[in-house]
């Protein structure tokens, strides 16, 4: 998990650095959507320690985090292949 907020705090830092405020704020947007995937996935992460196992909703929710993070990886890149 520490990896997918690595790569969510990595996405931010660029995000700041595209200049045209229509993609910024799409790419904003699409941030926020990372960030509420990843409280959900980190307060089924306490579940899972109280039980001591992983539990399915865990690992569906890690799941879509991961796609909703590529995705605003591949958008970030192209914006700033076309904004930067």
């Amino acid at each position: 998990m520490d990896e997918l907020y690595q790569r969510t705090t990595d996405c931010s830092e660029q995000i700041k650095n595209i200049k045209n405020r229509q993609a910024r704020r799409d790419l904003l947007r699409m941030l926020g959507a990372v960030d509420s995937a990843l409280n959900r996935l980190s307060s089924e992460s306490v579940e899972c320690r109280r039980l001591k196992r992983s539990t399915a909703h865990y690992e569906m929710l890690k799941t879509q985090a991961t796609e909703l993070i590529v995705n605003l990886e591949r958008h970030l890149t192209l914006a700033r292949l076309l904004y930067s």
